[in-house]
C-alpha cells in the first residue's frame, strides 16, 4: 500500500469520526456531552488551584500568534539556508487552511465554553469554542516544523505529541474548552496536515509564479537599461566665425 493510498484513508477514517464527534456535540443527550459532563465533574482547577499559574502560561506554546512568531526566524533561516521559499509557503498555506476549515465549523456550531456556562449543550449561540482552535494549531504548527526537518521527525513528532495532549488538557484545566472541543481539535489539526501534503506542491508553484511575475516587472527593459549620452563640458560649434576670438 503506497503512502498515498495511507493518507487517504486516514483522511476518510478522520472525517467519519470528526462527523461523529460534531453530531455527538450537536445532540443532547449523548455519550459525547457525558464525557464533556465528567470531565467538568472533576473540577480540576477548583481542587488543584496551585497549578493554575503554570498551566495559564504553559498554554501559550499552542497560541497561534505567539507560536507563529516564535517560528518566524527559524522558517526565514530555513529559506535562505535551503534558497527556497516553501518553509514560509508551507506555514501560510497550512494556517490558511487551518483558519477556513475550523472557522466555518465553530461558526456553525456556535458552542459555549465551561468558562461561561455548565450546561454541555450551549450551541448554535455566539460561542465559537468548537472545535478547539488552540489545540489545532499546535497540531498543525509543530506538526508543519517536523515536516519539514525530516532529520529531527521522529523527536518532534514526539515533542508534538506531547505538547497536544497536555495542552489540551491544559485548556479543560481552565475551563476554557469541553473535553470533545480538544478531540475536534486533534483531528482537525490533523486534517489539515493531510491536505496540506496534497496542495503543498500546487501552492508552491502559484508562488514561484507570483514572485517570478514580480521580478519581471522591476526588472529594467532594454531602453532602460540603455546608457545615456554624456553632455560635453565644451559647447559645439555652431559653423560660424568668430570675429571676436578670430582678433
Amino acid at each position: 500500500m503506497t503512502s498515498r493510498r495511507v493518507r487517504e484513508l486516514t483522511f476518510a477514517g478522520l472525517i467519519v469520526i470528526y462527523a461523529l464527534l460534531t453530531v455527538g456535540v450537536l445532540i443532547y443527550p449523548s455519550p459525547v456531552l457525558a464525557v464533556d459532563q465528567w470531565w467538568l465533574d472533576r473540577h480540576m482547577w477548583g481542587n488543584h488551584p496551585e497549578y493554575h499559574w503554570f498551566i495559564n502560561h504553559y498554554v501559550i506554546l499552542g497560541q497561534r500568534g505567539p507560536a507563529t512568531l516564535a517560528f518566524l526566524p527559524l522558517l526565514g533561516y530555513l529559506c535562505w539556508r535551503r534558497r527556497t521559499s516553501e518553509p514560509l509557503v508551507m506555514l501560510v498555506t497550512s494556517l490558511l487552511l487551518l483558519n477556513i476549515s475550523v472557522g466555518v465549523v465553530k461558526y456553525d456550531v456556535g458552542r459555549i465554553g465551561p468558562r461561561d456556562s455548565d450546561d454541555v449543550h450551549q450551541v448554535f449561540t455566539s460561542g465559537t469554542l468548537f472545535p478547539s482552535g488552540h489545540v489545532s494549531n499546535t497540531v498543525v504548527l509543530y506538526g508543519v516544523l517536523a515536516m519539514l526537518l525530516p532529520r529531527f521527525r521522529r523527536l518532534i513528532v514526539s515533542a508534538v505529541v506531547f505538547l497536544c495532549l497536555t495542552i489540551g488538557v491544559g485548556t479543560i484545566y481552565l475551563r476554557t474548552h469541553w473535553f470533545s472541543d480538544v478531540v475536534g481539535g486533534w483531528i482537525a489539526g490533523a486534517l489539515v496536515l493531510l491536505v496540506l501534503a496534497e496542495v503543498m506542491p500546487s501552492a508552491q508553484r502559484w508562488t514561484d509564479t507570483a514572485v517570478e511575475r514580480f521580478r519581471k516587472r522591476r526588472r529594467p527593459t532594454s531602453a532602460e537599461r540603455r546608457p545615456r549620452k554624456r553632455r560635453s563640458a565644451v559647447p559645439e560649434s555652431t559653423g560660424e566665425f568668430d570675429v571676436a576670438g578670430a582678433r
